[in-house]
């Protein structure tokens, strides 16, 4: 059944691993319609001088927001999916 690769720079502990295998097995099963047993999930941690990113090492980057560890665990934190607003339309209601 389903396979998801994660690649991730090195550092991350043991705790932080389990949640994230945890989470993904949740999310995949519950879409799939699959039990959880079935789905398989490969971490790799990568040295980030084995990394590129946008032409350069990574090791030679500065970290933003999105390459550090997150402050609290998932189940904590509030959704980050932004809502789409509905179309705009006329005073008839109808979509221009």
């Amino acid at each position: 059944m389903p396979v998801i690769s994660v690649d991730w720079w090195k550092g991350n502990d043991r705790a932080r691993r389990q949640e994230l295998v945890g989470e993904l097995t949740a999310c995949v099963s519950r879409i799939a319609g699959c039990p959880e047993d079935a789905v398989t999930v490969i971490v790799r941690d990568v040295d980030p001088d084995h990394w590129g990113k946008g032409g350069r090492l990574a090791d030679e980057l500065v970290p933003g927001p999105a390459d550090e560890p997150a402050p609290t665990p998932a189940a904590e934190r509030p959704s980050t999916y932004a809502t789409v607003p509905p179309a705009p339309q006329d005073a008839g209601g109808q979509k221009p």
